[in-house]
């Protein structure tokens, strides 16, 4: 590249102060902008958190001049400071808050507060492809770098996450577990850790990134895993070597070949029929049928179940929070329950005469960040025995003997208040929005009496992990 021809722009200590999300908060960013001519526009983005400017901005260029990354703008941002509010107060530095608080919010703070004022004080024209934006940042900066690729997918696309704390500091050690279990989204990672990595009463930071590099490998992730042996946290994170072999990696044919999984984790290829996406469905969200056995029906109100049968309306079951669903096993003789008030899914036995007892916790369902609503909302009952639960994390897949095994988010991460499959078509509402998908399970039909389905703990992976490799 001719660097008589490059276009440099710097501005240091800009700041900017949370308004509609982080409010109050107080950073300080420093952009620099490196493009080939006057001429250029749509470039890349680069968010770097915690990173020195004087050291990343002169190795940026050096990458952008070899042509291995696309040329952009490249944001130096530092956690915020909350000022007080009365004269004798302290301010208080919100990394905590913000960097290893697991959700969106500092998340959504970048794309729709940061970066348009970026654009503003540059002049520049972003890229709005996610696979053009950028975001790294070491230990709680890891955390909040995965949050950024995760809760604002529809931005970014690309992330070097040095030493994460997937740890217990502020829900971090959920992270892979949700990601373990859900849809597997496009997303390149690079990640590193140091085997002398701290040991704190939140976790292990070294157990911590090896464990999100298995729950990656088996969800599908297109990422690379680096251990330095000897070394500590956040080692190398400016090394020039390294960032020329991430940037390398997460950066490999970028015009051509778009960010994507390379699968999807296996209970959700049993369930999904590949290729199908949620779209949108104008018609009339499908009705339920009413759950029966021997010539009753159940129904609920507030906490309490009833039977009935030939005109007689019985309570059967007692002492729910707030029931929204029932449905029924393939084999008839146990009742799921959905409780939006508590965690749970429940099943009760059904004796003969429609009485209900033996009440177990048949499956924990995973929480949104911040729920409003542990519970489900709704559920429906598939062939083989499989519950599906509307939740606020959106669909929560149940296997008939207890696990909450899969994750399906709907678009925008909208909750999921009502769900039921017809024929072979998973259709889901979220407020006035109906979603629709293909399914490979079909819905069970109501005059059929189907053995339950028994899957067992399995279809784990076990062979080389690829993703590994050790210095």
């Amino acid at each position: 590249m001719d660097q008589n021809t490059i276009i440099e722009k710097q501005f240091n200590k800009c700041s900017i102060t949370g308004n509609k999300f982080e409010r109050g908060s107080y950073f300080e960013v420093d952009i620099y902008t490196v493009k080939p001519d006057a001429e250029a526009n749509e470039l890349a983005l680069y968010v770097l958190l915690e990173h020195s400017f004087e050291t990343m901005s002169v190795m940026l260029k050096q990458l952008m001049l070899e042509e291995l990354i696309p040329f952009g703008t490249v944001v130096f941002i530092r956690p915020g400071v909350l000022n007080p509010s009365i004269p004798t107060g302290t301010s208080r530095n919100m990394r905590a808050v913000e960097f290893d608080q697991y959700g969106p919010d500092f998340s959504n703070f970048l794309v729709e507060e940061l970066v348009p004022e970026v654009c503003r004080i540059t002049g520049e024209t972003l890229s709005s492809n996610p696979d053009m934006h950028f975001i790294c940042g070491g230990s709680s900066g890891g955390m909040a770098a995965w949050n950024a690729v995760w809760f604002r997918n529809d931005y970014f696309h690309r992330a070097f996450l040095s030493s994460p704390t997937f740890s217990a500091m502020r829900g971090g050690e959920e992270a892979m577990v949700i990601a373990r279990k859900t849809e597997t989204k496009p997303i390149k990672l690079y990640i590193t850790c140091g085997t002398e990595e701290p040991d704190y009463y939140f976790g292990s930071s070294l157990l911590a990134a090896q464990n999100a590099a298995s729950a990656l490998e088996f969800a599908g992730y297109d990422f690379r895993f680096e251990q330095f042996n000897g070394e500590g946290h956040c080692c190398r994170r400016d090394d020039i070597n390294l960032w020329r072999r991430m940037m390398g990696f997460l950066w490999a044919n970028w015009e051509t070949v778009p960010v994507k999984p390379f699968f999807n984790q296996i209970r959700i290829k049993k369930l999904i029929t590949s290729g199908s996406t949620w779209q949108q469905y104008n018609g009339t969200f499908p009705e339920q049928q009413a759950v029966t056995f021997n010539g009753g029906i159940y129904t609920f109100s507030g906490g309490n179940i009833y039977f009935e049968k030939d005109g007689i309306k019985q309570i059967a079951a007692e002492g729910f929070g707030k029931i929204t669903a029932l449905g029924i096993s393939s084999d008839k003789w146990r009742l799921y329950i959905a409780d939006a008030a508590r965690r749970f899914i429940y099943a009760m036995s059904i004796f003969p005469d429609g009485s209900l007892d033996q009440c177990y916790k048949l499956a924990p369902l995973h929480l949104r960040h911040d729920f409003t609503t542990p519970g489900a909302s709704d559920i429906t009952v598939l062939a083989d025995d499989r519950i599906l639960a509307a939740t606020e994390l959106g669909i929560q897949g149940v296997v008939s003997f207890g696990l909450t095994d899969l994750i399906l988010p709907l678009p925008g991460d909208l909750p999921a208040e009502r769900v039921t499959v017809c024929q072979n078509m998973l259709y889901v509402a979220s407020g006035e929005q109906i979603f629709v998908r293909e399914l490979k399970i079909s819905e069970r039909k109501s005059d059929t009496v189907d053995a339950p389905a028994s899957p067992g703990y399995g279809d784990g992976f076990s062979y080389r992990r690829s993703h590994l490799f050790f210095s």
